[in-house]
């Protein structure tokens, strides 16, 4: 899947901080961002999302986040 948008230019400064801070100058931003996206998904959802027939989440007890109520 191919995800694009647009970050502010205080979130770029972040990235770009903590890429040099990691030692990950062999990385392009973008591949950066998707590593820190794709270890945050794990983070916050470290199991497998599981659907039922209509596409609804049947093991929301897997979120480690916090829920909006």
């Amino acid at each position: 899947m191919r995800l694009e948008f647009d970050i502010s230019l205080e979130a770029r400064e972040r990235l770009w901080a903590v890429k040099e801070l990691q030692g990950k100058s062999n990385l392009s931003a973008v591949d950066f961002a998707r590593e820190l996206l794709e270890k945050e998904l794990r983070r916050l959802f470290p199991g497998i999302p599981e659907l039922d027939d209509q596409g609804r989440l049947i093991n929301p007890e897997v979120y480690t986040g916090s829920r909006r109520g």
